[in-house]
């Protein structure tokens, strides 16, 4: 494996991937486009963990939030998005408010000034973020989580059918041993004990950008369908 660092857009990747003459596979959040032009491997190596978002807050604007337990609740508030994101065009396309920004940190700063409501993040990237960048004032809204469904394949370029094949085989093997879902309890079981997920409100965002082949029917794919976990679907 050899790690090609790309700065890019999705849209980037994409022709980057179908040609495979710089990188010849990539990871992340399946859209139609992506299955339309290149190999997915439909099996979330995420477990589908990403399709839950937190919201990213300032502790003074906490109260903005009180009220808050429907789509139409919260587009009244104004949340921050890089472009580029599939959360982006997820979010847009329900009608809610956003900011976009070419980069995280500018997200972050934006909230730390008081200048966005929010910004969505994974429960595997939410607390990570607001630690490494020590902001005082930010904090994880302790009573929402968004549902977007976004599950994290890898995908292949079509000149790479024989490697798409091997991964397959690899990945399939993984969730038959248990290893893939070992790998995920090691890697976020403690940010979904800190997101205690089970006493939230859900709001569904429909992505209508989300392939019609999802595996859903597959439980063993999806950490929520997991025995030990009370979380809801």
């Amino acid at each position: 494996i050899k790690i090609i660092e790309l700065p890019t857009t999705p849209s980037r990747a994409i022709q980057e991937i179908y040609t495979g003459q710089t990188i010849n596979l990539f990871i992340g959040v399946t859209t139609q486009q992506w299955e339309e032009t290149n190999l997915v491997i439909p099996i979330p190596i995420r477990r589908g963990i990403l399709s839950y978002r937190l919201l990213a807050v300032h502790k003074k604007n906490l109260h903005k939030f009180a009220n808050v337990s429907t789509l139409d609740d919260l587009k009244r508030l104004a949340g921050g998005v890089r472009g580029g994101w599939a959360t982006t065009k997820v979010l847009k396309n329900n009608g809610l408010s956003t900011f976009e920004l070419t980069t995280l940190n500018g997200l972050y700063n934006m909230l730390d000034n008081d200048a966005i409501d929010y910004i969505p993040r994974g429960i595997n990237e939410i607390y990570g973020e607001i630690e490494v960048r020590n902001l005082t004032d930010i904090v994880v809204e302790p009573n929402l989580i968004l549902l977007m469904h976004a599950p994290t394949y890898i995908i292949v370029s079509p000149s790479e059918k024989r490697l798409a094949k091997r991964i397959e085989a690899g990945l399939e093997k993984l969730v038959a041993n248990g290893k893939l879902k070992a790998i995920f309890y090691e890697f976020f079981g403690e940010n979904l004990r800190k997101s205690n997920l089970s006493s939230r409100k859900i709001i569904p965002i429909p992505n209508q950008n989300l392939p019609k082949t999802i595996p859903f029917d597959r439980d063993e794919l999806w950490f929520y369908n997991d025995a030990e976990q009370a979380f809801p679907k």
